[in-house]
């Protein structure tokens, strides 16, 4: 008898499946880069503004740093205005269009986009001409808002390829069987920092950032800040 349960001891322990216990699948963050720095933006460059609420969709700004020497420095420090403040609004404008980047700056990031969109390898091309020629696309310019903004005020530089372009045109390459291929915004090198606190709803935060889009800021930056003290 001993021996036919010994059997079956060792025929069980042979034939059972156990069922191993799994944790919870998590994917951790990678370990930062130590050789990533920190971006520093110039003064001259950066406008900082506090964005807060006062009722119901009403927002404003106050502005805190502006560049040295521009239309925002002083004609609004220490006062709230509305979002759509005529001041503020051709303040920035004329900050963003002093500010556009150069067309090579623009060309080579199209550049780069044209690389990306057509899966070649960095360096395939040793210029955009020669990626326009090779490619067999069509360059063009695609004015934007802020020529009509602006004005004649607005900055506008001659390129061999696209002829005329002004700051917050568009440069496309295209061709006759897929379209529009790449694309870039010739941008400025403002950035805006802007700061909420916490009691400011989304609304305000989307408001905000549209105005800056509408009048040719694209780089921004956003920061949450804690009341200190008192009420604002």
């Amino acid at each position: 008898m001993a021996d036919i349960g010994f059997l079956l001891m060792i025929f069980f322990l042979v034939t059972t499946t156990f069922e191993v216990q799994k944790g919870i699948s998590y994917r951790l963050p990678k370990k930062p880069d130590e050789q990533t720095q920190e971006v520093v933006v110039d003064e001259t460059n950066r406008l900082m503004m506090t964005i807060k609420q006062w009722g119901m969709n009403e927002y404003v700004a106050l502005i805190d740093q502006a560049p040295p020497g521009g239309p925002l420095q002083r004609a609004r420090a220490g006062e709230d205005v509305s979002l759509e403040d005529s001041a503020l609004v051709s303040g920035i404008r004329a900050l963003a269009s002093e500010r556009a980047e150069t067309l090579a700056a623009a060309r080579s990031r199209l550049l780069t986009n044209l690389l990306i969109a057509k899966d070649l390898s960095a360096g395939s091309y040793t210029s955009l001409e020669v990626a326009i020629q090779g490619e067999n696309l069509v360059p063009q310019v695609r004015p934007g808002i802020m020529r009509s903004h602006l004005g004649s005020s607005i900055v506008v530089d001659d390129d061999p390829l696209f002829g005329q372009v002004a700051f917050g045109d568009t440069l496309v390459l295209s061709d006759a069987v897929q379209g529009e291929i790449a694309s870039v915004v010739r941008e400025s090198e403002l950035v805006v920092i802007l700061k909420f606190f916490p009691d400011c709803d989304y609304d305000g935060m989307v408001q905000a950032l549209d105005m800056l889009r509408r009048n040719g800021v694209s780089r921004t930056g956003i920061t949450i800040q804690e009341r200190t003290g008192g009420t604002v």
